[in-house]
């Protein structure tokens, strides 16, 4: 028996102040006129209201539905694909997913799916009942579409247009004809209403609702609150259980169903990432654990070095100045089977000992190595003749990653209908020709023109890269500076004066660049004019990287291969007598590695403190009357929108990401750090989405973007800076000749790109099941359309 519509199903929500002028009344009365137009039902039905200034609260709050009939035919439009009556056939389990299954959340059955057809809706699954026909994703995606596809004209306000980049669709209502008449000699005549009239003020906030907690069961407001035996179903609650309180696998359809392919693809990539990197974090820890072994006998034999130095007599050493290198040499051999860098520690050892003869009294002195704190044994045991096995792994296991990625994106694409989404995309509203295509008659933007605007954004990202070099070298010169000033200090101080601070400092500079870039990028993509939403995101996240590459790694690079005694390039620049250099031992793999360790946790811990915080005021606020549904939308619209949710996690991701891949063998710890940051972050994330930000439009996607290509890029770039640094950097390589070291660089990269083209190789981006299942899909739905036309 088919069930109606329940009429308490709000799609959508828009809000406004009341009494804000007769300019903003005026367009937004002449919006919402255009919007009924279109088949969307208005609660209250403002238009018909003689003011639109009536009741006591400040706000007005206009609540929209979308009747199945408008849903179903914007639906072809868009050509959503949907469910048939007919089950997939469950593909071969491996033996790791039949492990992981007992940590799985997600029970919705997969099923054949064809293009919907308005006209064949008998066909599809689930139309019995119309009001969960179309999940809560899909229904906010179609009527945000709708929306943001009605266009009005605005002559005398388009010098004020800063259209919002998240909107993704064109005209629903628009045509041919009536593009042509609001465009002249190219310019833009009109813009998508809903996003000019938000940047105007006329409305304060459109959004979805959340379903919302089991104190608002009597009011929810989403599509599946309904279910088909006429009870209630809450997809918030059943997120927030699996999901935001849970450390089991993500329930990955679910987040899906309710956010949309956009953000679930981002949960499913960082969910792989999180499992294939367990293996190279336990190799790290286990690395670390024989570096820290080897630190710490090295600590221990330093009183075997005090021995040696205290049976020499201070005043017939000194009085003897070519008997210090041979104590120096006695000395260090003492140590050299047990600690690494013996160069280094003897010429060390030979400074401080001529620092006793020129300052000391020589009838009472005595020579005395002091050994490593705390913090000095921990940064020695980073660096050990392990380290080039532990890069290797890493790189090996990044392309290992990018493989099951490929497998795991073919599967959710086939199971969640989206492998035509970008051949079927349609044009952004924002997007605006000036020429028409000879064949369809389209508008087109101008070849030549968006050129140009794409060298002047490539232009704008060179000088703020240039901004960055200039914060590193102001930092390095800070740095040097204090090191000079701190000569006669304790090494704590001098430590944590330099290192520390300087660290602290190129932290600071990456956040405040990178928040101005991120502004600038968006303006500069709006106005190159892409033609549609996926061309967009990908111009948007080149961007974005290329700056956050320069503004995230220049500091690391420094440290890693230009930081040495370089006292000429000061004098260059009007600096005589500074040198910056790695220390008393010059070993630049410590100073990298607790560089790497304050950037990993100064990037991650802002997010942390703003996210905690923002869930503990969540928590504090007062649940809304739940026997009044505009109260709790109220209290909906106080919260923030999420923002551009993926570009921002994704960036700091594949940030994170590249300090693991690009410095692997300097921070053997680095991989569990990261697989902790990503497992808390999910979870924090989740609480987010769910309680704390306003619920985002569920955009669809078909994939990660290019951010894949990215990763890709990392892990060939990763090869290389790793090979460089255990070949110049790292105690493997100290002490050899030059070309020696060249040798251990090609040999790395030789062996590791070998094994990354057999692992490309033998395993298929795309499991045999998924193939024959795609197969199968196809021969069902048309069987299925066939017999349909048939009848």
């Amino acid at each position: 028996m088919e069930r109606t519509e329940d009429p308490q199903v709000i799609d959508y929500v828009l809000t406004y102040k009341r009494g804000d002028g007769q300019r903003l009344a005026r367009e937004r009365m002449n919006f919402l006129r255009e919007v009924k137009k279109t088949g969307l039902s208005l609660d209250p039905d403002v238009t018909e209201q003689l003011s639109t200034d009536q009741g006591t609260r400040p706000k007005q709050i206009i609540k929209i539905h979308a009747p199945f009939n408008l849903l179903s035919q914007v639906a072809e439009k868009m050509r959503l694909k949907m469910p048939l009556n007919v089950e997939s056939t469950a593909t071969p389990a491996s033996f790791p997913q039949k492990f992981l299954k007992y940590f799985v959340t997600d029970d919705e059955a997969d099923y054949f799916s064809a293009p919907y057809r308005h006209d064949k809706q008998n066909i599809f699954k689930g139309i019995e009942n119309k009001t969960t026909f179309f999940r809560p994703a899909v229904r906010s995606l179609i009527v945000n579409y709708i929306l943001n596809g009605i266009h009005i004209p605005i002559e005398s306000h388009k010098d004020k247009v800063n259209l919002n980049e998240d909107t993704e669709m064109q005209s629903l209502t628009r045509t041919d004809d009536t593009t042509k008449d609001h465009k002249k000699d190219g310019k833009l005549k009109d813009v998508p209403s809903l996003s000019y009239l938000l940047m105007e003020k006329a409305f304060t906030s459109a959004f979805t609702l959340h379903e919302g907690p089991e104190n608002h069961l009597g009011y929810l407001p989403g599509a599946s609150s309904v279910q088909e035996n006429g009870g209630h179903h809450n997809s918030w609650m059943d997120l927030n259980n699996l999901w935001a309180k849970t450390y089991r696998m993500q329930p990955l359809w679910k987040i899906r169903n309710y956010f949309g392919e956009k953000i679930a693809f981002y949960f499913a990539m960082m969910e792989v990432l999180l499992l294939i990197f367990i293996l190279p974090a336990l190799c790290g820890l286990v690395i670390f654990i024989y570096g820290l072994y080897h630190s710490i006998s090295c600590h221990n034999a330093i009183s075997d070095v005090n021995t040696i130095l205290q049976e020499n007599s201070c005043s017939l050493v000194c009085s003897t100045p070519s008997m210090v290198p041979e104590v120096a040499e006695e000395a260090a051999n003492q140590i050299r089977n047990i600690c690494d860098n013996i160069a280094a520690r003897k010429k060390n050892i030979e400074q401080i000992m001529n620092r006793i003869c020129a300052f000391a009294n020589h009838s009472d002195c005595t020579f005395q190595i002091l050994p490593d704190d705390a913090l000095g044994v921990f940064k020695s045991s980073l660096d050990n003749y392990a380290s080039p096995l532990f890069g290797m792994i890493v790189c090996l296991w990044g392309t290992i990653f990018l493989e099951f990625w490929k497998r795991r994106n073919a599967e959710l694409v086939y199971e969640w209908d989206v492998e035509s989404y970008e051949d079927d995309e349609l044009v952004r509203p924002e997007f605006y020709g000036t020429k028409p295509d000879p064949v369809t008659g389209e508008l087109n933007a101008s070849t030549s023109g968006q050129w140009l605007k794409f060298v002047l954004s490539f232009s704008v990202g060179i000088l703020m890269v240039g901004c960055v070099f200039i914060s590193v070298l102001a930092v390095v010169v800070y740095t040097t500076w204090a090191r000079f000033r701190t000569t006669d200090s304790g090494s704590f101080a001098q430590f944590c004066l330099t290192t520390v601070i300087g660290s602290i400092l190129n932290a600071l500079s990456i956040f405040l660049m990178g928040k101005a870039y991120r502004i600038i990028a968006v303006r500069m993509t709006n106005w190159e004019n892409h033609r549609t939403q996926t061309e967009y995101n990908d111009a948007l996240i080149i961007k974005s990287f290329a700056f956050q590459f320069a503004n995230s790694y220049s500091p690391l690079f420094y440290i890693a291969f230009v930081r040495t005694n370089n006292e000429q390039y000061f004098t260059r620049i009007g600096l005589p007598g500074l040198t910056d250099n790695c220390g008393e031992l010059n070993n630049c793999m410590l100073e990298l590695s607790f560089q790497l360790l304050t950037l990993m946790i100064m990037e991650t811990l802002p997010k942390f403190a703003k996210d905690i915080f923002s869930l503990y005021c969540s928590k504090k606020e007062t649940t809304a009357d739940c026997s009044n549904i505009d109260e709790y939308i109220l209290q909906e619209d106080q919260k923030p929108d999420v923002g551009d949710f993926t570009l921002e996690e994704y960036t700091a991701k594949v940030i994170q990401y590249g300090y693991q891949m690009l410095f692997a063998v300097s921070f053997p710890l680095g991989p569990l750090l990261f697989i902790l940051t990503i497992l808390f972050d999910m979870r924090l994330d989740a609480r987010r989405l769910l309680r704390t930000n306003k619920r985002p439009i569920a955009h669809m996607a078909q994939d990660v973007g290019q951010w894949f290509t990215i990763l890709e890029l990392m892990n060939i770039v990763a090869v290389v800076t790793n090979g460089c640094l255990i070949a110049f950097r790292s105690e493997f390589g100290r002490g050899r000749h030059f070309y020696e070291k060249l040798a251990i660089v090609m040999v790395f990269e030789h062996v590791v790109f070998v094994v990354k083209i057999l692992l490309l190789i033998f395993i298929p981006d795309v499991p045999r099941g998924i193939k024959m299942a795609i197969k199968k899909e196809k021969y069902e739905a048309q069987r299925i359309m066939e017999a349909e036309c048939g009848h």
